[in-house]
């Protein structure tokens, strides 16, 4: 599957998914040709939807079995109050917990929609 075709089925998803939000492991297993493709397990999947706009499936906890964003973020929470308030994303990565694989850039977005976490520059950083 080519770049471009792979960033057209993610639009299109987006789209139907801002039409209808689901689940997961749903999105994981009617589109399992394009994650392989992408190499995004599920867990990686759940990430991809928690990173998308606010009306995802994500936000509701009755609705899904990862709640994957607010472990996330109370652990990177957590990781900057220890390193007194900053630390590079490259070290971030690597801190994460056991099973938990994401980028550089699920990061940063999960960093905007957090109220106590910010990028500056490399760093991620601490509000308070």
């Amino acid at each position: 599957m080519t770049h471009d075709s792979q960033q057209k089925r993610l639009e299109q998803l987006i789209a139907q998914l801002k039409a209808m939000p689901k689940h997961a492991s749903l999105v994981f297993g009617e589109h399992n040709a394009l994650w392989q493709s992408l190499g995004f397990s599920q867990t990686q999947v759940a990430l991809w939807l928690a990173s998308l706009p606010k009306n995802n499936p994500q936000k509701e906890p009755s609705l899904t079995q990862y709640q994957v964003s607010p472990d996330i973020s109370a652990h990177l929470v957590s990781l900057l109050q220890q390193a007194g308030g900053r630390m590079p994303l490259g070290q971030v990565l690597k801190k994460l917990p056991a099973g938990i694989t994401t980028s550089e850039q699920q990061i940063r977005k999960l960093a905007q929609q957090h109220v106590q976490l910010d990028i500056k520059g490399p760093f991620l950083v601490l509000v308070h």
